[in-house]
């Protein structure tokens, strides 16, 4: 054990970005911070004020237990601690920062046996979400790849974003729940839809690659889940195209929602975010609006 308690600076994510479900994310400037303390005895703790959440010790306990595992170590007892900016239950990776932060926490405190693309494969085990974990661990646009066959993480292609590139989020005060949001979809797409929508995933991976943002204009069709979700997301559409009118690019319900996003130019990204923020308002729906950038290097230590 080379310390005994590390923190771990884990950005949000925005998933899907249109129609690469659960291929394609961001990571964004927007952080949670995980504090990992090993102890001796085989318990899981939190350490920060107030109550945590069951469901959320159970996170911790199995990414624990997995990491374990992974490298080959005797497992051991931690404490933790988790506080931040990223709103829980809104499609920023919220829950994946939590295991992220475990993993890369127990991974840092026993010397980092595990690199970061050892990092993504444990925690997409845990999380099953790609397209957030990945860029949460390694920063920028990547782009998730998986075994067609059991839909195990094999790797990651990772895209730097440029700093002039603004992220313009929205998020109202409903929550949407990852299982709720899954439960809409349907078990098949038409042919036709599945075409135009692999078409619109091509050209993001190579607008991305490009950095020619400006294309995005034309480049964002969602056939598999934007048409199903719209139920779950109220006002979302309106606050999109109410983004484009005031200068963004183009924009997209992030994971699973509630959050929505335009991706905008610098110059006009307040402007943009007045002009999607005033939809919520108009309709009396708290919301909190973030101006963002990417964030192209991932999770990290922190002192």
């Amino acid at each position: 054990m080379i310390t005994d308690a590390v923190t771990v600076q884990t950005p949000a994510s925005t998933s899907n970005c249109g129609p690469g479900f659960d291929v394609l994310g961001i990571a964004l400037s927007l952080y949670n911070y995980v504090r990992v303390q090993a102890a001796e005895a085989h318990v899981v703790r939190y350490s920060g004020d107030g109550d945590m959440p069951e469901a959320s010790i159970k996170m911790v306990e199995q990414a624990a237990r997995l990491f374990f595992k992974t490298v080959g170590i005797e497992a051991h007892g931690l404490s933790f601690d988790i506080w931040g900016q990223i709103p829980i239950a809104r499609g920023l990776g919220s829950s994946s920062t939590l295991r992220a932060g475990i993993v890369a926490g127990l991974n840092a405190i026993h010397g980092n046996p595990l690199d970061k693309d050892g990092l993504a494969n444990a925690v997409c085990q845990l999380d099953h979400s790609p397209d957030n974990t990945c860029p949460l661990v390694h920063g920028g646009f990547c782009v998730a790849r998986t075994d067609s066959r059991n839909g195990r993480y094999l790797f990651t292609l990772k895209h730097p974003v440029a700093t002039d590139v603004r992220f313009v989020v929205i998020s109202p005060e409903n929550r949407v729940l990852t299982d709720d949001a899954r439960a809409v979809l349907p078990e098949k797409l038409p042919f036709k839809d599945a075409v135009r929508s692999i078409n619109s995933v091509a050209t993001i991976v190579s607008i991305f690659a490009a950095q020619k943002y400006s294309l995005l204009e034309n480049a964002i069709t969602d056939f598999i889940h934007h048409p199903y979700r719209g139920k779950l997301n109220p006002f979302f559409v309106e606050a999109v195209r109410a983004g484009r009118n005031a200068g963004a690019w183009n924009g997209w319900l992030s994971g699973s929602g509630s959050s929505g996003l335009c991706i905008c130019p610098e110059s006009v990204a307040k402007e943009v975010a007045s002009e999607m923020a005033s939809i919520f308002e108009q309709a009396q729906v708290q919301s909190q609006r973030f101006i963002l950038e990417a964030d192209n290097d991932g999770l990290k230590l922190v002192s």
